[in-house]
């Protein structure tokens, strides 16, 4: 059950309406059984999983509060057997099938099996909670709290990825209603449910077939550009969407999840680029990840390059089991070693020269694109069909146009869409500042809004095709 089923928002109402109607001692026991109910909806075998890793974060946390002795070692028991729970499930097709392909005489078993909805989630959210403990920002966990912080169903299925520290405490459940719960989360809700469906399903339709592997060979440079915009313009408004819709139906029972994204095709250059796209995957990155790889070399330069190109290449293969998800990942982590090492160059070099303009918008422009030619690998079906639309965008141009003229127009719109996005979002803001100080809040409560979220869910409903999920629920 997805956020953008009818079935779910037209039970949402009631599954709030109960929730504030409880006592507060009993909205957890309440939201830890809603959310194992909405996670089996996917499927009932998909249950096991989250379960599995909750006993297995809830027994290492345990032993680490219990044994600070040994903490690093019951911390590694517990990542070990996470990764094992997420590898099994998640890569063993990927692994075997190329295991098989190396050493035919194997006959190892590809087939996939089945992958639970947002392993990759709750395995890098238990991961975080057990390093966590074992640098004693949690000093308590009962099991309960475990299941409940792994499965909250908001943001149990793709993000964003939570710390302890951004929510363990708020699902205690113990604030009283506010009004402004409903109002941002209606806010979030709708919004969400538009770039969903109007923006990102429509896309879908128009560039679908420009991925097909026979279209490859035919393509033109214009057709391959246009194509990456459009996949690119695709899974921001879909990822962005999905958490829109997570953060709002999360603020309708009280809880305040951590922002994902933050315009993020407005990017200064690569580094920029991941602090405003999937922000907590970012942060998880740089916390757990690079920063500790890094102070054990002590900042080492040749470190720093391999460790960038290493957990760049690893977050590709965290998105998917699939060597176009890791080259995906690899020419991101280029991105950011040529940036770095820009960034090494000029500070010695040329310190004014990084204040120039053209030298931001060089990179600016370089930015985009490169993000755009990322995409070609992490969409197309196999690296050939990926390695054939590079080639035509990159060095054998040709202008041809082989689609209809609205995948052309409608591209374009969407993207100019994307480009004024931050300054439409400050003009909102500042047309709600005005309305309160000239104390019109009731015409905008009690007229405006419904208006605006009556022609949000029209919109949801011309747009909605009934079959498409979100992107990031394969990852």
């Amino acid at each position: 059950m997805t956020f953008n089923s009818f079935s779910f928002l037209l039970l949402l109402p009631l599954l709030v309406a109960l929730f504030w109607a409880l006592p507060v001692r009993a909205r957890r026991p309440y939201m830890l059984g809603l959310s194992l109910v909405l996670y089996a909806c996917w499927q009932v075998d998909y249950v096991v999983i989250p379960l599995l890793i909750a006993g297995a974060v809830y027994l290492g946390v345990r032993r680490v509060l219990a044994d600070p002795g040994r903490k690093a070692l019951w911390t590694w028991c517990g990542i070990a057997f996470v990764l094992a729970v997420l590898i099994w499930f998640k890569y063993r097709a990927f692994i075997f099938a190329n295991l098989d392909a190396l050493i035919p005489a194997l006959h190892l078993p590809t087939s996939a099996g089945f992958q639970p909805v947002g392993v990759s989630f709750a395995a890098f959210t238990a991961i975080g909670l057990l390093i966590d403990a074992r640098q004693r920002r949690v000093t308590s966990l009962s099991f309960a709290d475990s299941v409940l912080f792994l499965t909250f169903f908001p943001n149990a299925a793709s993000g964003p990825i939570v710390r302890a520290r951004e929510l363990m405490n708020q699902l205690k459940f113990a604030q009283a209603w506010e009004a402004r719960f409903l109002v941002q989360g209606l806010d979030r809700l709708v919004w969400g449910l538009v770039q969903k469906n109007m923006l990102a399903n429509s896309l879908q339709g128009l560039i679908k077939d420009g991925f097909f592997p026979q279209s490859a060979a035919t393509n033109s440079s214009l057709d391959n550009w246009f194509l990456a915009l459009g996949y690119g313009l695709q899974i921001y408004f879909d990822f962005a969407g999905y958490t829109n819709q997570a953060l709002g139906v999360a603020q309708l029972f009280g809880v305040r999840l951590p922002e994902n994204f933050r315009y993020p095709y407005h990017a200064e250059n690569p580094s920029d680029f991941w602090q405003r796209w999937h922000m907590s995957l970012s942060r998880w990155i740089r916390d757990y990840l690079f920063f500790p790889i890094n102070a054990r070399f002590k900042g080492a330069m040749a470190s720093l390059y391999l460790s960038l190109l290493g957990i760049m290449g690893l977050v590709g293969l965290w998105h998917g089991a699939g060597w176009g998800f890791i080259v995906w990942g690899l020419m991101h982590g280029t991105y950011l070693l040529l940036y770095r090492a820009w960034e090494d160059l000029q500070q010695k070099r040329f310190p004014a020269l990084g204040k120039a303009r053209f030298v931001r918008w060089a990179w600016r422009l370089f930015t985009l694109a490169a993000v755009l030619a990322a995409w070609v690998p992490f969409r197309a079906a196999t690296l050939g069909q990926a390695g054939t639309m590079l080639r035509s965008m990159f060095l054998r141009p040709t202008f041809g146009a082989s689609y209809s003229v609205n995948l052309y127009l409608i591209v374009l719109a969407f993207a100019a869409g994307a480009l004024v996005e931050p300054w439409l979002m400050g003009r909102l803001a500042r047309w709600e500042k005005k309305v309160v100080e000239i104390g019109y809040s009731r015409w905008n409560l009690f007229l405006v809004r419904p208006l605006a979220y009556a022609l949000g869910l029209l919109l949801f409903m011309i747009f909605d095709d009934g079959v498409s999920k979100f992107i990031y629920f394969q990852f």
